[in-house]
């Protein structure tokens, strides 16, 4: 991917909330919620709250293998976190 126009930074950096990318218009440049929601909590004393990406993959078969050698510690409920829907902003992630 080559392109010959050269990027030069801004002086002072500005959000621009317009975008073609649905994944850019959930980002935001100042912290805190966008809604309120409480997670669910489980028996277990593992709480893991994930989406099966990659990165979501890997803690799951971690704490699977956990289980697997018999650490009871390990132990956890699983509960969906849709990062399409914005999940991962609610007040009870932030």
């Amino acid at each position: 991917m080559t392109d010959s126009t050269p990027y030069t930074p801004p002086m002072v950096w500005q959000w621009e909330k317009e975008s073609e990318s649905r994944f850019a218009n959930i980002n935001r440049p100042v912290a805190g919620p966008t809604h309120d929601k409480e997670l669910p909590v489980g028996k277990h004393p593992l709480q893991l709250y994930s989406l099966a990406t990659p990165n979501g993959v890997k803690v799951t078969m971690l704490l699977e293998e956990l289980l697997a050698i018999g650490k009871e510690g390990a132990e956890y409920d699983a509960w969906l976190i849709n990062i399409g829907q914005g999940d991962q902003f609610g007040s009870g992630f932030v």
